[in-house]
């Protein structure tokens, strides 16, 4: 009697945790959509003599794996139910035998611009890491300046639109945007743009939750300060081996004036190790170890998603200006993370104009 209740007791727990797994899977798989697409498009030089180098248009297939957000988180419900995912991206770049390919994984996030019962309206916005097959070589690749290291920051954009055809599958047609560069980590630098129109399909792999609408509370404006280093290390431009350490400290005071945006400026100070070496290369003269570092004052945008914030900045060099290029205007493109109550965390692109400088990456704390 005991074996049999024994047995009975083993079949109950084996049946739950089958269950419970069960349970699980669904719970790990609702709200997932798989998604792939066939893209052909063009390559966007910047330059134009590297039209000349294109024999081919391009040609990419985007395979990718998101989920709907439910809004169970208040950023969730402000962006109206966001998706996030990661992609993988095979792209040809225009000429096999110069620039090769690319290979890119790219997380993202997704937001609905128009949402129907069976129609969708939805752009996304990425950054990820591309391995390109061909890069430049003196003496194999020399035609190739636009790309000097297989591994390359992706940077990616989609307008797509989606009909859901059946149940759980849907139809894609859109548009996308992708660029490549290593952000000066390595010569040459010049980057290269594909601008593609793709078609594809959606497929839900669970079933899709309700959604959380709980009302968003009321917002009260406030004002917010930080201090911030960041470091990072750059090349010169001139084909040269050597990489210099490059580094800023900034003050930075906004107004927060809603959950998703806030708008303020800030004090920098920059300093860049290469500049007495390239203003030698220039033949310039009175070359003085002060002209490493550079200061000036910025205003800033910043677009917020929960702990995520996507910032921009403008800034004029004053007091210690730029001696090397004489550039008077700086710009920044900043990707922070909120680790703690007080601390963050920075990625940051900075750029005099349009040619970028150095990729930094940083650490600050803020207060109210």
């Amino acid at each position: 009697m005991k074996i049999i209740s024994s047995k009975i007791l083993v079949l109950f727990v084996f049946f739950g945790y089958n269950q419970y797994c069960f349970a699980q899977k669904n719970i790990i798989f609702d709200d997932v959509h798989i998604r792939t697409n066939y893209q052909k498009g063009f390559l966007l030089p910047e330059y134009d003599f590297l039209e000349y180098l294109t024999n081919k248009n391009i040609t990419a297939f985007e395979l990718d794996v998101c989920k709907e957000l439910s809004g169970n988180q208040l950023w969730q419900r402000l962006y109206k139910y966001p998706s996030i995912g990661v992609s993988f991206f095979y792209s040809s770049l225009g000429n096999s035998e110069v620039f090769g390919n690319a290979y890119a994984l790219n997380p993202y996030i997704k937001f609905n611009l128009l949402t129907k019962p069976k129609f969708k309206l939805e752009y996304s916005i990425g950054t990820g890491v591309t391995y390109v097959t061909k890069k430049f070589d003196f003496d194999n690749n020399y035609q190739n300046i636009a790309v000097g290291s297989h591994f390359n920051l992706w940077l990616n954009s989609e307008l797509t639109a989606s009909y859901r055809a059946y149940k759980d599958v849907a139809l894609i047609v859109g548009t996308a945007f992708n660029h490549l560069s290593n952000a000066n980590l390595a010569e040459p630098n010049i980057g290269l743009n594909t601008w593609t129109f793709f078609a594809g399909a959606d497929v839900l792999i669970g079933k899709l939750k309700e959604k959380n609408i709980q009302e968003i509370p009321d917002f009260k404006k406030k004002n917010q300060y930080a201090i911030i280093f960041a470091a990072g290390s750059k090349k010169t431009r001139r084909f040269a081996n050597k990489s210099y350490f490059a580094s800023s400290l900034s003050l930075e005071y906004k107004r927060l004036t809603g959950y998703k945006f806030a708008i303020g400026g800030g004090a920098d100070i920059f300093y860049d190790a290469s500049i007495p070496d390239e203003m030698k290369r220039a033949k310039k003269n009175n070359v003085k170890e002060l002209y490493k570092f550079k200061s000036g004052f910025h205003i800033s945008e910043e677009f917020i998603f929960g702990k995520i914030s996507l910032i921009f900045q403008e800034g004029l060099y004053l007091f210690l200006t730029d001696r090397l290029n004489n550039h008077f205007m700086y710009n920044r493109g900043i990707l922070r993370y909120k680790i703690s109550e007080h601390f963050f965390v920075n990625l940051a692109m900075k750029s005099n104009l349009v040619v970028l400088d150095v990729m930094e990456v940083g650490v600050g704390y803020y207060w109210h």
